[in-house]
């Protein structure tokens, strides 16, 4: 295994080649996590690109007081805030549902799964921006609650009853379209 604070550190001294590894270990997560906060794939497959691009231009800003990846979703963030801010006019286009199938399963069990996902998606979707956020940085990206508020600028504690809420939200959304909540 490798320390991406370390390759980081190697790509700031002006070994670019490690971007490379970084990007490889990296684009799927990012991709799942602008997919999921309501960009389209083409859209999301340039938000990975671009954010890469940005992360090579401000390699010098690295200073490793935080890990790669809270500081790489920090770029992330503006960089689909910039996107949004150039294209007020475009709508969001959201296709949550294509995501990738995992293990093989029974065809009974993929349809279960997809159900399900498909129900999560749309609970998720109807969430605030802001909540769906803090909810995919940290249960999607894993990042940790004190690399979240540092990234959103906010109390560590405002952060937890942030995510309480945001959590509450979504299960009760959830139930809502399964049928246990009238």
């Amino acid at each position: 295994m490798f320390d991406e604070k370390e390759l980081m550190f190697q790509v700031k001294a002006g070994q670019l080649d490690k971007l490379a590894t970084l990007f490889e270990n990296n684009k799927v997560q990012l991709f799942n996590y602008f997919i999921r906060t309501g960009n389209n794939r083409t859209l999301s497959e340039d938000l990975v690109q671009e954010t890469f691009m940005r992360v090579l231009a401000y390699r010098t800003s690295f200073s490793g007081t935080s890990t790669f990846k809270s500081w790489m979703y920090g770029i992330a963030r503006n960089t689909v805030a910039e996107h949004y801010r150039k294209n007020k006019n475009q709508v969001l286009n959201c296709d949550i549902d294509d995501e990738e199938l995992s293990n093989k399963h029974t065809l009974a069990e993929e349809f279960e799964t997809e159900q399900q996902n498909s129900i999560f998606n749309k609970s998720l979707a109807s969430i605030s921006p802001e909540d769906r956020e803090i909810i995919m940085l940290s249960r999607f990206q894993q990042l940790n609650y004190q690399e979240i508020s540092s990234l959103l600028d906010c109390n560590l504690n405002t952060l937890k009853s942030r995510m309480r809420n945001a959590l509450s939200k979504l299960q009760m959304n959830y139930q809502k379209l399964v049928g246990e909540v009238n």
